[in-house]
């Protein structure tokens, strides 16, 4: 081989190294821009839940639907996460499924009234997210009617044949005996398919929590509800521990608003009583007292017995 070959050669060779050096430096530059635009939208995404956090602490009985970049956003305890991209909350009360898919969000806004208002619970979905109620009573048909229009839900009196839709989640609502996992579902992961039975009434109950696991259901545990407002939370909730976890912080507000309100009462009970009806009054603050003493110890944990007490205490107060 010649020199001039050789200078040929090597200049061939060197223009395909430089030229593949100049094609990985931009395609690290179009990854890194795409990795922070993609952070952005999911920053922007995160705010607007924020937004919509801070807005349901003012604005009760309101329903919207909101669009949002297509995501996948992951609700925890207190938490609320797009990928790497994730909000911590002191005491969030926002019942949600654990997963929400899609550019579309639906939310929700109801009163925790105990028998005073203590705040609003947040209840957000996805359009996606498939609803589907089975009972033949008063409170299935309640539960029907709470949920929005906008929602894909489905209510049927007697069992029904189940058919897969390709929802990426299904939610049973169960006020009947527990119903068999109906076969059309068996593909889908086990995760993606829960249930809640719910035995009580509007004022309170017990939740039961299921899952899919294989071809049947799993037990996931208890917990009571106390409230309207309570026993839909379960419905959005398609986890035990994220329905607990907001239960907890909605007591720990409950237990704010009565300390509140113990302290009110008590600056209207007269030291000293110098006629019959200042004395009737005394005896109605003083059993309102007693009553909001009740609602405050038993706010301290959510769980049965402490439900039952401020179930007994609220139909006190509200005579």
């Amino acid at each position: 081989m010649n020199k001039k070959a050789f200078e040929v050669q090597f200049n061939w060779i060197f223009v395909l190294i430089a030229g593949a050096a100049i094609l990985l430096f931009f395609t690290a530059i179009v990854i890194k821009q795409k990795s922070v635009a993609e952070t952005s939208t999911k920053a922007t995404v995160l705010k607007s839940i924020e937004a919509i956090v801070i807005g349901a602490g003012v604005s009760t009985d309101t329903t919207n639907i909101i669009s949002i970049p297509s995501s996948d956003i992951e609700i925890g305890c207190n938490r609320v996460s797009l990928g790497i991209v994730s909000k911590q909350h002191e005491n969030l009360i926002l019942f949600a499924p654990s997963l929400i898919k899609g550019d579309k969000l639906i939310t929700q806004t109801m009163p925790f009234n105990v028998p005073y208002r203590a705040t609003n619970f947040l209840f957000i979905t996805s359009p996606q997210f498939r609803y589907i109620i089975i009972g033949n009573n008063q409170l299935a048909r309640d539960i029907n009617k709470t949920l929005p229009s906008e929602l894909k839900k489905e209510f049927y009196t007697s069992i029904p044949e189940i058919k897969n839709s390709n929802n990426y989640r299904i939610r049973f609502i169960i006020l009947s005996d527990m119903v068999e996992f109906p076969k059309s579902l068996a593909k889908m992961p086990d995760f993606d398919v829960t249930a809640i039975k719910i035995n009580g009434d509007l004022e309170k109950g017990t939740l039961e929590f299921w899952q899919k696991d294989g071809i049947s259901w799993q037990a996931k545990g208890s917990a009571p509800y106390i409230g309207k407002a309570s026993l839909m939370g379960a419905v959005y909730a398609d986890s035990l521990d994220i329905y607990n976890c907001n239960m907890q912080n909605a007591f720990s507000r409950l237990s704010l608003v009565t300390r509140i309100y113990i302290d009110k009462t008590k600056k209207l009970v007269q030291k000293e009583s110098i006629s019959s009806r200042q004395i009737q009054c005394n005896q109605l603050y003083n059993n309102g007292l007693a009553q909001l003493s009740s609602i405050f110890s038993a706010s301290s944990a959510f769980n049965h017995q402490n439900v039952n007490a401020i179930s007994d205490s609220a139909k006190s107060l509200a005579g």
